[in-house]
């Protein structure tokens, strides 16, 4: 695995140096051959003597560890076996973690967490760094902790340590999240169903759009669990009639942030001039989903068709896409593919560079919501069913269906290599292991309300609730 052996040799100057010191600044070898030790003829055994006044060891950098027996003693009979001198020269191995087989070394790191191991142990020294950046250990560290299929969708280009980190932090985060999260119910900010909402700043900026037309901008560092009654009016910092609709849809490209709204409007505000309105874009029917990219904006509507706006140009509609019988309820897109899914119960898969519909899929059940990344299309269905497809090179085939375990509609998913998390009309949010066959990790049904969409970054979860409300959950601070 590695081409240096631990505990290999090297020579520099007149020193000789095995492998690299672990700890302090002298090698456990220097500090071994440094003892003066002694016999004690008045006790069994051996007493370590010290030259100094409070009794510590004297460790002279010239000395090497010598035994002497007692003077009226037979060296032979010495323990009542003979020493070798080969056990006291000096040149044995001493036993240091870089001795130690690489076997038993994943052995003592499988009880530290994947993080600290790949950010921190990794910097020890050479021999751990090439322990560490080994993925097939990751891969059978996975495989031990969580025994079923994973991935879903096989992959060669996999990465299995930002896996294995992930898959234990999310894990422990939501197995134990009594202890381990902090949630906050935040009320007072609409006066309606919320139906749309969305962070930003590495989780600590929430955005939600409500049928009372308002947005609300709320600071969730003012968040506090000992003061919540508080800090939730303090974390109220701006609001505003977005639209004269129900505002449908939230997301962002970059500092830009976009709403969709059932009166015909998609409008663009800049985050940092007080969301001042960027431009507002004019459709025939409602925006009911929206992707950002950094190019296009695409957007599914009401009409049936699909929006391709460049918000930069001065007539901002690029192109629409009639690949529906009945409205557009999700999107999802990158730079080859757009993806949506409709009431005509048919996903469609328009390729960018192509121009033109590649595939289009049959459901038993309309798509509601998606999630796209990792080669997967997660597909969450009106009858509470999750689709997976392959979308490795184009493929997008349904492999696996699964029951969510929602007794309503799937209103939101969110998959990535930690965890797949799901809402419903049940007024629940269940969060499941992303693996074949995914047992339910936890599930939050403290809500009177439908929850309607789902938005995770820096693993702070936001949720939109139809009871007014948005529910944060995130890490408790260490």
């Amino acid at each position: 695995m590695a081409t240096e052996q631990p505990g290999s040799t090297t020579q520099s100057g007149d020193q000789e140096v095995i492998g690299e010191p672990f700890l302090g600044e002298e090698s456990p070898r220097e500090t071994v051959q440094n003892i003066d030790v002694s016999h004690n003829d008045s006790e069994m055994g051996m007493a370590v003597t010290s030259n100094n006044s409070d009794g510590g060891l004297n460790l002279k950098d010239d000395e090497r560890c010598t035994v002497s027996p007692s003077q009226d003693e037979d060296e032979d009979d010495f323990y009542g076996e003979r020493m070798e001198d080969d056990d006291v020269d000096g040149d044995s191995i001493p036993l240091t973690l870089l001795t130690l087989p690489p076997e038993i070394i994943w052995y003592i790191l499988a009880f530290i967490d994947a993080r600290f191991v790949i950010q921190q142990v990794s910097l020890v020294c050479k021999e751990f760094c090439k322990l560490v950046n080994d993925d097939v250990t990751w891969k059978v560290r996975i495989s031990k902790r969580f025994p079923k299929k994973y991935p879903i969708i096989p992959d060669d280009e996999f990465s299995w340590k930002l896996a294995c980190i992930q898959r234990e932090e999310q894990h422990t985060m939501w197995a134990n999240h009594q202890t381990t999260m902090e949630s906050f119910c935040l009320s007072m900010g609409h006066i309606a169903a919320i139906d749309s909402v969305h962070l930003l700043k590495e989780g600590s900026l929430c955005i939600s759009g409500s049928r009372d037309r308002h947005v609300q901008i709320w600071d969730l560092k003012k968040l506090d669990a000992n003061k919540c009654k508080e800090s939730i009016e303090a974390s109220r910092v701006h609001s505003f009639m977005a639209h004269k609709g129900w505002i449908w849809d939230i997301t962002s490209q970059d500092n830009t942030v976009v709403t969709s709204s059932w009166d015909c409007w998609v409008k663009l505000w800049d985050l940092e001039r007080q969301f001042s309105e960027i431009r507002a874009i004019r459709g025939k029917s409602a925006f009911l989903s929206t992707m950002f990219l950094p190019d296009v904006l695409v957007s599914g509507s009401y009409d049936k068709l699909i929006y391709i706006h460049d918000h930069r140009a001065d007539d901002p509609v690029v192109a629409k896409l009639h690949l529906h019988n009945k409205p557009v309820l999700s999107i999802a897109a990158d730079s080859q593919y757009i993806i949506s899914g409709s009431e005509d119960k048919t996903i469609a898969i328009y390729d960018r560079r192509a121009g033109k519909l590649m595939k289009q899929i049959h459901l038993d059940s309309f798509s509601m919501c998606m999630s796209y990344g990792f080669n997967q299309l997660w597909s969450g269905q009106r009858d509470g069913s999750l689709h997976v497809l392959d979308t490795k090179h184009g493929r997008f085939d349904i492999v696996e269906t699964y029951d969510s375990g929602h007794k309503g509609k799937l209103t939101d998913v969110i998959h990535n290599l930690g965890a797949v998390i799901t809402c419903s009309t049940d007024k629940t949010i269940k969060i499941h292991e992303p693996n074949h066959n995914p047992a339910v990790i936890a599930t939050h049904s403290e809500y009177y309300g439908d929850v309607a969409a789902l938005h995770l970054q820096n693993n702070v979860l936001a949720s939109a609730c139809s009871d007014a409300t948005v529910g944060i959950w995130r890490p408790v601070a260490q």
